[in-house]
């Protein structure tokens, strides 16, 4: 089964890393907390077990490989100081894992594990297991810790920054919907013919948009942190940064191209998730049926959304950045016998024998020997053929 997987490497890995991230996001964002969570696991642990059997190492081969001088991997002998401080990162994710307790025992509203949580607590969790990984799996876990790392840089490190900024332990990162969310949503409800009135809510500080239906009810939306589609477009974004980083050993157009095009396509695919679940709600007869139909959309359309354009994208970036490479033609060469006894080439001016074991003589190098030096059997030239034949009849 792993030499099947390997011949199609990058369909293997497309799949796998489209299970992880379906895996992470319905566990940081699910559509209701507390029930689908456990759904989760087939998809991680299904991403888990190919990703594992596609690098595992084939029966014989070597134990260590030369380390690939990535992106990924420059980017960590610098932050590390030449790899000095590998040593201490298992400290430095128990004193990660210490911190985030404490954080939510002493200044939290609630002890429970958030969003926020769960993503310090699995970085700190790549730390300890970092120096304990085989060289064999370099790439593999560059990938799994810069994955992580890019996590907390855009889930975990704004949120702080917010909060200690305005002094406020309950403050969200509502800045994104407010300036690139709401906005940009508006506008293109507004191309549909759908009119919007933007707001702020005052219980959750968020940007929210208000609209009438098409039966004349007035509805109202508040886009929160977690409606908001940070959460996938932060795991898409980690995911994909830290592909380009253990992929690619130097910078190019072209991976800054596919950085650009890649969280460009997730931010338009979170625009078009929001825009249809306002849709819904604006084509609805009645306030209630709008925010039945509008719950339905958000469990629903959004991970339809998100899988397809994440399917699609991925798909085009493997066909036209990681195009098959075709077998090189051998080129045609004429090969030369060479005489098993004298070690010198066969020739068509110059007599040969075959013996029955397949090995090629010159015909007075077989009279001279008499016998085959690899199988021992009676080898007879042309000449001596001949005569043999006479003698016999």
């Amino acid at each position: 089964m792993q030499a099947l997987l390997r011949r199609h490497r990058n369909a293997v890995l497309f799949a796998a890393l489209i299970m992880l991230v379906a895996g992470l996001d319905l566990l940081l964002n699910s559509p209701e907390p507390g029930r689908f969570e456990i759904l989760s696991l087939p998809f991680v642990v299904g991403a888990a077990f190919l990703l594992a059997v596609l690098f595992w190492p084939a029966p014989g081969t070597a134990e260590t490989k030369a380390v690939e001088e990535t992106l990924g991997h420059r980017f960590l002998n610098k932050a590390t100081l030449g790899g000095k401080l590998v040593p201490y990162f298992p400290l430095a994710g128990i004193v990660l894992i210490a911190l985030d307790v404490v954080y939510n025992v002493y200044l939290s509203p609630t002890s429970m594990l958030q969003i926020h949580d769960t993503v310090a607590i699995l970085f700190a969790i790549s730390l300890v297991a970092y120096p304990f990984v085989p060289q064999r799996f370099d790439r593999e876990r560059d990938f799994v810790l810069l994955f992580f790392f890019v996590l907390v840089l855009m889930l975990v490190v704004p949120l702080l920054i917010v909060r200690v900024y305005e002094g406020n332990i309950d403050t969200g990162v509502n800045a994104y919907s407010s300036a690139l969310l709401a906005p940009e949503l508006r506008a293109i409800l507004s191309l549909f013919g759908i009119s919007t009135t933007q707001f702020t809510d005052p219980d959750f500080g968020a940007p929210g948009l208000s609209f009438t239906t098409q039966g004349g009810d007035s509805v109202s939306v508040v886009i929160t942190t977690s409606c908001s589609g940070i959460y996938s477009f932060s795991i898409f974004a980690a995911a994909f940064t830290a592909f380009i980083l253990t992929e690619f050993n130097r910078t190019n157009w072209r991976v800054w191209l596919l950085l650009v095009l890649g969280f460009g396509a997730a931010y338009l695919a979170n625009l078009l998730r929001m825009t249809v679940i306002v849709a819904t709600g604006y084509l609805s007869n009645s306030s209630d049926q709008a925010l039945s139909s509008m719950l339905i959309a958000h469990s629903n359309a959004g991970w339809l959304i998100f899988l397809g354009w994440i399917t699609l994208f991925w798909l085009l970036m493997f066909r036209f950045l990681f195009p098959r490479k075709e077998p090189a033609k051998s080129a045609k060469t004429k090969t030369v016998a060479i005489c098993a006894i004298c070690g010198e080439p066969l020739s068509p001016t110059i007599p040969g024998v075959r013996c029955e074991c397949g090995n090629l003589y010159h015909s007075s190098c077989a009279q001279e020997s008499g016998r085959c030096p690899a199988c021992n059997r009676v080898v007879f030239g042309k000449e001596t053929q001949k005569a043999h034949t006479t003698r016999g009849q």
